[in-house]
């Protein structure tokens, strides 16, 4: 396991749950000067409506990765359980899943959730509805691989082990196919984050949730951004979050999978 990776991840991950704590200031207050360069008392500077960055950043944290990580899992659990189904029933039913995750895997993922969240309408939940619900192909078609393996590998007790009912199978083999399960979902992690980041660069994200994808967003919107030399502390701090995030989680679900085949 890259173990700065891991540091990365965790200090991010405690950043968000302590960022109601740590930020200096309310994100939602704009009673300071607006774009005001960094200094002792706005260690980012503040943007065009006089609110401070920094607190903003921090608070960014927090909803970025409660929409990587709930959106993660629920997209990781549904593939997972129709990986498991499909190997048990077999036949028709694992047929119809695999035409299903199929025809998910043809059409881009970012585009389907661009759809959802335009009919959704803005909002926490529907970001991680729309992420969740589109974005488990993936997941499906490897851990179906992994799950008919795990099967196979009872040998003789192949057939008695189908006779079971369906939630034993899945106690049973559920720990053969755990470590790739695992490493799927860093993975969803980081393609949320990006995808989150996609729909507010595009203004379908959701306006009242300070995520790192909405500060972007907000920064692009102000016309003379580049001109003022704002997008240094305005618009890069956002975007090497996301990288450093994203860049971390690669490295961790690299390595698991290299655990993983071992």
């Amino acid at each position: 396991m890259n173990k700065a990776a891991l540091l990365i991840a965790l200090i991010m991950l405690l950043i968000s749950l302590l960022s109601p704590y740590i930020a200096p200031y309310d994100p939602e207050d704009f009673s300071f000067d607006s774009l005001m360069p960094p200094d002792e008392e706005h260690i980012l500077g503040t943007n065009s409506l006089g609110q401070d960055l920094f607190s903003q950043l921090l608070y960014g944290f927090r909803f970025s990765t409660i929409i990587a990580l709930v959106s993660a899992f629920i997209s990781t659990f549904i593939g997972t359980v129709l990986a498991m189904l499909c190997s048990y029933y077999g036949g028709w039913v694992e047929a119809f899943i695999m035409k299903l995750t199929d025809f998910f895997l043809i059409i881009p993922e970012i585009i389907v959730i661009m759809l959802f969240s335009v009919f959704a309408g803005p909002g926490l939940y529907n970001i991680i509805a729309a992420i969740a619900l589109f974005s488990w192909s993936k997941v499906t078609r490897i851990l179906r691989t992994k799950s008919n393996l795990a099967i196979k590998d009872e040998g003789a007790q192949y057939t008695l082990l189908l006779k079971g009912n369906l939630a034993d199978v899945m106690r049973k083999i559920w720990p053969q196919i755990y470590p790739a399960a695992a490493t799927m979902f860093v993975l969803q992690c980081s393609k949320a984050i990006l995808y989150e980041a996609n729909l507010s660069f595009l203004g379908i994200g959701d306006p009242t949730v300070k995520s790192w994808g909405r500060l972007i967003r907000q920064a692009m919107d102000y016309e003379g951004l580049f001109f003022e030399g704002a997008y240094l502390w305005w618009l890069l701090p956002p975007i090497a979050c996301i990288v450093i995030f994203v860049g971390a989680m690669s490295l961790i679900s690299f390595d698991m999978n290299k655990e993983t085949i071992r």
